[in-house]
């Protein structure tokens, strides 16, 4: 995550600080290398061409990934010295990332100007299936629309008509809703009895309102489409809210044996 210093407006802004650790982030990261590594290592596959890559911690802040992503294409990244034999700023092939939806779509609207390939790995909103916002944006993982179509063939496998819907404040879980809501009429037949928009970041109040609404309401089922940043915020307060006090009450009515 960043940390932002402060804005005095009267000196240069310092960059923000980075903290905590993305284990998910950084074993996608040294998967790609090992990748790279192999194929260097193999002649047969890329005969006279030596890949290279160049990593940049975003800190989960888009303005980072905007300005590593403009630094790479327009060559003013900065120059390297590896093993005294590459030297400079070789020309970039690709961009790989980013993970976030919104992220990716700010990217690719500029990146896109320059021609310059954009492949994620983790984006998938449907909105960036269109070549003419998108030209050169590619993903190796489906987009929501397939996914959203797994859902609802769930759904249907065990006949449940009246569910909950949670989306993340982003346009991934945006995206998401709209596709769910149309495709749930159009092939599954089931009606939603509520739809809540998780927050970002911590804010137990919000989540305590959402985790309320969910246990008022006649559906048992909940699907969520959101990262799993918002999820896990949602979970704690769901442990706190009611798997907490239902063990409270499962204590009180098991007598101790002795």
């Amino acid at each position: 995550m960043s940390v932002f210093p402060e804005f005095s407006f009267t000196s240069e802004p310092n960059q923000p600080n980075c903290q905590g650790f993305d284990l998910a982030g950084f074993r996608h990261a040294m998967t790609m290398a090992f990748a790279i590594d192999e194929i260097n290592r193999n002649s047969n596959l890329l005969p006279n061409v030596t890949l290279g890559y160049t990593l940049y911690d975003n800190c989960a802040t888009l303005g980072i990934s905007f300005r590593a992503s403009l630094s790479l294409a327009s060559g003013q990244e900065e120059q390297f010295l590896l093993e005294e034999t590459c030297v400079g700023a070789p020309p970039v092939l690709g961009i790989v990332g980013e993970s976030f939806s919104t992220f990716t779509i700010a990217m690719s609207s500029v990146i896109g100007l320059y021609k310059l390939p954009i492949v994620s790995y983790y984006a998938t909103c449907s909105c960036l299936s269109d070549r003419q916002r998108f030209p050169s944006f590619f993903r190796t993982i489906p987009s929501d629309s397939f996914q959203v179509r797994a859902m609802i063939q769930i759904l249907k496998h065990f006949g449940w008509t009246w569910v909950g819907l949670l989306v993340s404040d982003d346009d991934y879980g945006f995206h998401a809703a709209r596709s769910f809501q149309s495709d749930l009429v159009t092939y599954g037949g089931g009606c939603l009895a509520y739809i809540e928009v998780l927050p970002w970041g911590s804010e137990p109040a919000e989540f305590k309102r959402i985790v309320d609404s969910i246990k008022i309401s006649t559906a048992r089922v909940v699907i969520v489409l959101a990262h799993e940043s918002y999820v896990i915020n949602l979970m704690q307060e769901v442990r706190v809210e009611i798997i907490l006090p239902k063990m409270a009450y499962a204590n009180l009515l098991i007598p101790k044996m002795i």
